[in-house]
């Protein structure tokens, strides 16, 4: 391992040895704690050590407390721009939204990877992709100031041009999280990262065109 790769098994180890809920919650969150840090400080070598070691519901926990996160932020913009009921809704879905998507982005890379790749990894990926979702947390604070500063502010123009480096962002992780689990090259990891986007996208508009019909 080298210098600057984080080493998460240092952590599982110690988890073990800790008895009692309470000692396991703590390290439970410890460790979420530090994998963020990870993703954000060295995201490679931390996408790595979670394939190596892949726990599901460390992934799932990761989706959900980011949706939550970004649940509580979204109603704090909501309230600071008086964005009334439909606002309120959209916040409320968070959570849903984000674990519907991951899971199906795990069902369509997996399938899509199995061509080159033998096996199902899905669970794998699955585990590791949970911390993909960091990105949507810092779009939430960004609407938070926005809101905060008022519509025809220089903060709305910053949050607009922003928006592009952090879709950036979350593809970048999404492709570092697929090229851990699915030892692929690097262009077809950007390739299936980019892939659930366009199903999505496909089926959202077939829906449109079947609703119009």
């Amino acid at each position: 391992m080298d210098k600057g790769q984080i080493d998460l098994s240092k952590y599982t180890r110690a988890g073990r040895q800790r008895p009692g809920h309470r000692s396991k919650r703590r390290f439970f969150v410890y460790r979420g704690a530090v994998t963020v840090i990870g993703v954000v400080v060295r995201p490679r070598s931390t996408f790595a050590a979670l394939a190596a070691a892949p726990r599901l519901a460390f992934g799932f926990s990761a989706v959900l407390g980011s949706a939550i996160v970004a649940l509580a932020l979204g109603l704090l913009a909501n309230q600071l721009d008086n964005g009334g009921r439909s606002g309120t809704v959209a916040s409320l879905l968070l959570p849903v939204l984000f674990l519907v998507y991951w899971g199906a982005a795990a069902l369509i890379i997996d399938a899509v990877a199995a061509i080159a790749t033998p096996g199902r990894r899905w669970r794998q990926y699955l585990a590791v992709s949970g911390f993909t979702f960091i990105p949507w947390i810092a779009y939430a604070i960004l609407l938070v100031i926005e809101a905060a500063a008022g519509a025809g502010s220089a903060a709305e123009a910053v949050v607009a041009w922003l928006t592009l480096p952090l879709l950036v962002w979350f593809l970048a992780l999404t492709s570092l999280a697929v090229y851990s689990v699915f030892d692929v090259s690097p262009f077809v990891a950007v390739a299936l990262a980019m892939l659930p986007d366009a199903v999505l996208l496909f089926i959202l508009i077939a829906l449109l065109v079947a609703a119009s019909v």
